[in-house]
């Protein structure tokens, strides 16, 4: 049933009882809110739209978003995927629960919270002045990432193709696989993984590298490098290129895995996303 309150501005599609073959299709103007939920499998297509708000809450069911434009998207799910075609626009806050996933084409907004139990938190390109990317045991895996970015998994892995910004990246048991085109801070932390650090041979950073093993390739020049040991943890410290700018920083450390620095240049990233 349809119901309209002229008064609130507001149009409601209700629906009990139908089966999991019943499709609802509506058409709205382009600036128009969006509040939906579904339960069971019920999944929900959006495309192109702009709005102050989209609020959508499904259980088992896919979200699939494409071309979104709002001053504030809200997706809840309990189990269900999360998909974004495009671009989502908007300060941005997604939960995805259980065996719930995340995966999305681009992100942009000033505030992006996104954080999944189970599954993959995944997004192609982040734009953001302040993100935060969480999953309990699920990998964390992002293509382009810039603005300052936060992003912690418990058992998952981490993998950043490219950072553009400050980033603070943590795991217990996984590993961290990032390639660090342009930075002011990063710090890598894993209690029981390997951290692999990728960056092209010009950029200008103090390091600070701690593990139970330090590996630096030979293309990399570190500069007054300093090293010390103490119950089988080695730290390796120095600079790249620079010396005066302290506010442009590595630091990797895990306290039972490898630390591994290695030289990439950006051509060579932009042929591995692509491969």
């Amino acid at each position: 049933r349809v119901e309209h309150d002229e008064e609130l501005g507001q149009v409601a599609i209700v629906a009990d009882g139908v089966d999991s073959k019943a499709t609802v299709d509506v058409r709205t103007p382009v600036k128009f809110d969006l509040d939906i939920k579904t339960s069971g499998t019920g999944c929900v297509k959006i495309q192109k739209i702009e709005c102050d708000n989209c609020k959508i809450e499904t259980e088992k069911g896919t979200s699939v978003l494409q071309s979104i434009k709002s001053h504030k998207i809200d997706i809840r799910t309990n189990g269900g995927k999360v998909i974004g075609l495009g671009t989502l626009y908007g300060n941005t806050d997604i939960c995805a629960t259980e065996k719930g996933s995340v995966n999305i084409e681009k992100l942009q907004g000033t505030a992006i919270n996104i954080s999944t139990e189970d599954g993959l938190l995944k997004t192609k390109y982040l734009y953001a002045e302040s993100a935060s990317l969480s999953s309990e045991s699920g990998d964390i895996m992002l293509g382009s990432v810039h603005g300052n970015t936060s992003l912690q998994t418990k058992r998952g892995s981490i993998t950043v193709d490219s950072s553009d910004g400050s980033l603070k990246a943590s795991t217990y048991h996984g590993t961290i696989d990032v390639y660090v085109s342009q930075l002011r801070k990063v710090d890598l932390k894993s209690q029981k993984g390997s951290i692999t650090v990728k960056v092209p041979e010009s950029l200008k950073a103090y390091l600070e590298l701690s593990g139970r093993k330090v590996d630096v390739s030979s293309e990399i020049q570190l500069k007054e490098t300093q090293s010390a040991s103490k119950d089988d943890h080695v730290t390796l410290s120095g600079h790249m290129n620079q010396r005066d700018e302290t506010d442009k920083w590595i630091k990797a450390d895990t306290q039972n895995g490898k630390v591994y620095l290695k030289s990439q240049s950006w051509i060579q990233s932009v042929k591995l996303k692509s491969s």
